[in-house]
């Protein structure tokens, strides 16, 4: 079990994000039992699909057995195939195997596109970066649910 710590501000965060402190807190903790997760100096970026939600934390690693949240987001798409890999970013996996920056197959209501993404060529593994959940993939979203409303 990791010892993990969320500061204030980032609860405040979170919490306008919709996002319970439980989840953040189950994020981490699958992603240590698992190994899957990927760093980028001290820093891991988790996901875990909880529901229908895909919920990410970023989180300062360098205590030994600890966890400092930074961030937490999340998104309802669905992530599918890698479509594409492109060059190698500076995360990299537990092991030390390198994270592209690439496409992969993204869905949400039935509708399909190829969107931006972290991807493991190795595992088929894909991670989707704040940016883009907080702003681009919540604008879509909430597009398509008013389409469909």
């Amino acid at each position: 079990m990791v010892k993990i710590t969320i500061p204030a501000e980032v609860k405040e965060l979170i919490a306008k994000r919709g996002i319970k402190e439980s989840d953040v807190n189950d994020v981490i903790n699958t992603a240590a039992a698992t190994k899957r997760y990927i760093k980028k100096g001290n820093d891991g970026l988790a996901k875990k699909v909880i529901g229908g939600l895909t919920v990410y934390v970023v989180s300062d690693l360098s205590g030994k057995g600890t966890a400092v949240v930074k961030t937490a987001y999340a998104h309802k798409m669905s992530l599918g195939k890698i479509v594409n890999v492109m060059s190698e970013t500076d995360w990299k996996t537990p092991d030390g195997r390198p994270i592209a920056q690439g496409h992969v197959e993204m869905e949400y209501m039935t509708v399909k596109r190829n969107g931006p993404a972290l991807v493991d060529p190795a595992t088929g593994d894909s991670w989707v970066e704040e940016y883009l959940a907080t702003k681009t993939l919540a604008v879509a979203e909430g597009l398509f649910e008013k389409k469909r409303a």
